[in-house]
C-alpha cells in the first residue's frame, strides 16, 4: 500500500466493482469486526471507517490519503490488539458464526483467526492481480 501511489489504489479496473484501496481497507475492516464483534469479545469495539469498508460496500468515494494512513495503521496495531484480548482472556466464550465466505462453523478463536488469514489472503491477492492489470 505504501509502495503505490494513492491514485493506483483508487482506480478500478475495467470490469471489477472495487479498487485495491477498498480491497485493502475491506479487510482490515473485516478482521477487526470478524474477531471482536461477531465472536462477542467486544460488541462495542469501536472499527473505523467500517461502514465505508465493510461487507457489501463497494467504493463511493475515492480513499483519502487520511483515510489510507489509518488503515495502515490499524493493520500495523491488530496482532496486538488480539494480543492483549487474549491476555484479558475476552475470547474464552466465543458466539458460534457460520461465514458466508467459506461456509464453515467458527466456534473458537483460532477458528476466527485462521478464517481471518484465509478472508486475508484472498483480498491480498485480489490486490495483487489489480496491481499487475493496472500495470499492463
Amino acid at each position: 500500500m505504501k509502495e503505490t501511489s494513492l491514485e493506483d489504489l483508487n482506480r478500478i479496473p475495467e470490469g471489477f466493482n472495487n479498487s485495491m484501496a477498498w480491497n485493502f481497507g475491506h479487510l482490515i475492516v473485516s478482521g477487526y469486526s470478524l474477531v471482536f464483534k461477531v465472536t462477542g469479545a467486544d460488541t462495542a469495539f469501536v472499527i473505523p471507517l467500517q461502514d465505508k469498508y465493510r461487507k457489501g460496500t463497494k467504493p463511493s468515494a475515492p480513499t483519502t490519503q487520511e483515510e489510507l494512513e489509518e488503515l495502515i495503521l490499524l493493520s500495523d496495531t491488530f496482532t496486538q490488539a488480539v494480543k492483549d484480548a487474549l491476555d484479558k482472556k475476552k475470547f474464552e466464550t466465543v458466539t458460534p458464526y457460520t461465514t458466508d465466505t467459506f461456509g464453515v462453523p467458527v466456534t473458537t478463536i483460532d477458528e476466527m483467526l485462521a478464517t481471518v488469514a484465509a478472508h486475508d489472503t484472498a483480498h491480498f491477492q485480489i490486490i495483487k492481480d489489480y496491481k499487475r492489470i493496472l500495470a499492463a
